[in-house]
């Protein structure tokens, strides 16, 4: 092999791919260099074209940002980009998006389904939906006008809730009837009032900021409450005209209608019934105009008298006292000295009456009160 030029010198090798040297210039793809050796080449050859047919060995440097985001999310996050990377990434992104489509496709579907137009107008159930969403859009656009006409037309008649306090205000502040007494009253309600007459008519009528508000004296529909006082009504109406009567609710207290005529007064004569049971204490004195005593025995006088019962005729004496004396039946005086005798009871039907007292006047009935006005605003 001396005589071969392409061989190593002093080459001991047996195989000639090994004394052959490569004399080309560096190839850093492959990376092959000046001097390697013929099999080192073969080989680097062989690998190169090995990873060229299954891609592994074909490397694309492309920037991030010519990668879109769907493709990015199937590559590698390091090392380079071989033509089979890409490739993958592409081919999932690829059945991705073919996935979100048949998505679409399956919505357009129902989308292009046949519509419950209901209220709709310019189209009909198997418009398309573009069509549809139009109408729609026309419609809440017509919607949106007359609500606002009707909130317009609303508004001339009721007011929001969070502007009533301003408008009512602004009310008063500026309404030619602000200062009417009525704005300031409940309709009906009989309230008491200490102030001048001059503000009412010689109906009881009110004048000027009083107007429609009145005496209560029984003209222009009020109640006259003249030296009365109001009382809850107990004959049922409080519970509504289909209501059966209540019975009343305390013992003993009348039936009160609602303006009714008025029960009670203001002065009471009690009767007898109605005075608290008592008793009356009686003096007797009995003015004794003269009596007589029958005497049963005697001593002296006439012995041989038949009728030894004598009347006492020498006036009241003492038991045992002397001086008096006696007549029997036939005339005869007798006189005595320490007579004792039974004297008989008294039986006299004395007759006891007492005086009548009191005038039988009435005595009065009312509790005590502050004059006032009573005054009710009658729309």
């Amino acid at each position: 092999m001396s005589n071969c030029s392409n061989c190593y010198n002093g080459c001991t090798e047996i195989v000639s791919d090994r004394c052959v040297k490569y004399t080309g210039i560096n190839v850093p793809i492959l990376g092959i260099q000046t001097g390697d050796s013929l099999s080192f080449v073969e080989q680097a050859l062989i690998t190169f074209l090995t990873s060229t047919l299954d891609g592994t060995g074909v490397k694309i440097n492309l920037a991030p940002t010519v990668i879109c985001e769907l493709v990015q999310q199937y590559l590698p996050t390091c090392g380079d980009l071989s033509i089979v990377d890409i490739s993958k990434a592409l081919i999932e992104a690829a059945c991705d998006l073919q996935e979100q489509v048949d998505a679409i496709v399956a919505e357009l579907a129902i989308l292009n389904a046949d519509y419950t137009i209901d209220c709709l107008t310019g189209v009909t159930a198997s418009s398309d939906t573009h069509a549809i969403v139009q109408a729609v859009i026309n419609k809440l656009c017509q919607v949106q006008v007359d609500l606002t006409a009707i909130t317009l037309e609303l508004h001339t008649q009721y007011v929001r809730y969070d502007e009533l306090d301003a408008l009512i205000q602004d009310y008063l502040d500026n309404n030619i009837g602000a200062n009417l007494i009525s704005n300031r009253m409940v309709p009906y309600a009989v309230v008491e009032y200490y102030g001048p007459r001059t503000y009412f008519d010689g109906t009881g009528a009110g004048m000027g900021d009083w107007d429609r508000i009145f005496l209560c004296n029984g003209l222009n529909g009020t109640p006259d409450k003249r030296g009365v006082v109001g009382v809850g009504i107990t004959d049922g109406s409080m519970l509504g005209l289909s209501m059966p009567i209540q019975t009343n609710p305390l013992s003993g207290n009348p039936t009160y209608s609602l303006s009714s005529t008025i029960i009670g007064t203001n002065s009471v004569v009690l009767t007898t019934a109605q005075m608290p049971s008592h008793t009356h204490v009686a003096t007797v004195t009995i003015n004794d105009p003269g009596h007589k005593h029958d005497i049963l025995g005697i001593s002296g006088g006439d012995n041989n008298d038949n009728n030894n019962i004598v009347r006492f005729a020498g006036g009241d004496k003492a038991q045992g006292e002397t001086g008096f004396y006696f007549t029997n039946t036939d005339g005869c005086q007798i006189s005595a000295t320490g007579l004792k005798g039974t004297a008989a009871g008294i039986d006299q039907n004395v007759l006891i009456s007492n005086s009548n007292q009191g005038g039988g006047n009435s005595h009065p009935n009312y509790q005590p009160g502050l004059g006032c006005y009573y005054i009710q605003y009658r729309p």
